[in-house]
């Protein structure tokens, strides 16, 4: 590969990193449905209580189980992956990889772990909690803001929320719960401490630099969520916490310190090539049979970017630079005939010299059956 200075050099890449949400998660590494990708928590212990030190699962029990399939045979291979806790997969790509783990390479994903995940539960929570009509006229009331958006029919007749819609409802969301009383009279400190303790941690998550004392603060942030999230049990909203994605909260400082900020593995940059390459591809077909249609549709679509990046390109060459071509090339007089020298005048003008235009003549062409030949047209120039 050609690097910065443009030498070429001999690259080996390393598999460190894999960008993806929870069921890609899972498909990748063979875990089941509802458990963690990482560690081998219970199923019973999602989201009980914070533990950022867990031991991941073991690698070399997997990989002994997948070698199984090609010794033992299919029976004693399913019998081996279910004992290593993973469903059965045939050779997955990162079995023979060199230096790769793929139980550390697994990343925290901001957009669906925390904004279409725990922040859509919180929301979800906090307007059983509220009543809706007064949730929605405090989003009315609150006033016009430029680095805010402004829900003035509320966010409870909100559907199909998007991530961008989650991130303007956290900047709001706190002030929307302080000082609401809840229903029954029960206290709404611990409910208002809940919901400061997971906004804290979504935006200390994203930070784009980090030190020990904020990756501390992300722990704290966490603990304090922990501490006060039985208010949704008291209130009857919630039973349990068993959230895989509320669980992976604690392998984000892990993740932080291993393969840096979370901006380097968030999976909102990709999402967004899904309305590229398949809302906006699916609207130009019929709906009938529609993978085809939107294949060449795809194909067509990128052959014209190709093509209006060179004309843009070219568009921006100078007609000095080498390689330019024209249809009317200026061509200077022979050497053996210098152009003769300007005439001074009494009022000082510059005398136009002969000079001429090469251009190619069709009609010579087609009378010939060959190419076109230049024809050289005399024009005036101005000399200096």
């Amino acid at each position: 590969m050609t690097s910065g200075d443009g030498v070429v050099r001999r690259g080996h890449p390393i598999f460190a990193v894999h960008v993806g949400d929870y069921p890609e998660q899972l498909l990748v590494t063979g875990c089941k449905n509802g458990e963690c990708p990482k560690c081998p928590i219970l199923r019973t212990d999602l989201g009980a209580e914070m533990d950022g030190n867990r031991p991941l699962r073991d690698l070399g029990k997997v990989l002994d189980a997948l070698a199984t399939l090609d010794h033992d045979g299919p029976r004693a291979y399913t019998k081996a992956c279910s004992e290593a806790g993973i469903k059965p997969l045939y050779h997955p790509f990162w079995e023979a990889l060199p230096y790769t783990n793929i139980y550390h390479a697994i990343t925290p994903d901001l957009l669906h772990q925390l904004y279409q995940g725990v922040v859509k539960h919180l929301v979800s929570w906090i307007r059983e909690a509220y009543s809706t009509e007064e949730l929605d006229a405090r989003c009315a009331r609150l006033p016009p803001n430029h680095s805010l958006r402004h829900f003035s029919k509320g966010i409870s007749k909100l559907s199909r929320v998007t991530g961008s819609e989650h991130q303007d409802i956290c900047r709001i969301l706190l002030g929307l719960v302080i000082g609401l009383p809840l229903h029954g009279g029960a206290s709404p400190v611990r409910l208002v401490r809940a919901t400061r303790a997971l906004l804290d941690f979504l935006y200390l998550a994203q930070y784009p630099a980090h030190t020990n004392q904020s990756l501390t603060l992300l722990e704290d942030a966490l603990q304090a969520f922990h501490d006060n999230k039985s208010i949704f049990v008291d209130l009857g909203i919630r039973e349990h916490f068993k959230l895989p994605k509320l669980h992976f909260f604690d392998h984000y400082r892990r993740c932080i310190e291993l393969y840096g900020t979370t901006d380097n593995y968030d999976t909102q940059f990709s999402e967004r090539l899904h309305i590229d390459f398949t809302k906006n591809a699916y609207r130009a077909t019929n709906r009938k049979d529609e993978l085809a249609q939107m294949t060449v549709w795809l194909e067509r679509k990128e052959k014209i970017d190709r093509h209006a990046a060179y004309i843009a390109w070219h568009h921006r060459q100078p007609e000095t630079a080498p390689g330019y071509s024209s249809s009317l090339l200026v061509s200077q007089p022979p050497r053996s005939q210098p152009s003769p020298a300007p005439t001074p005048t009494a009022s000082g003008p510059q005398v136009a010299t002969p000079t001429s235009i090469i251009r190619s003549s069709p009609s010579h062409a087609k009378a010939r059956g060959g190419r076109p030949r230049a024809v050289v047209l005399p024009v005036a120039r101005a000399s200096r």
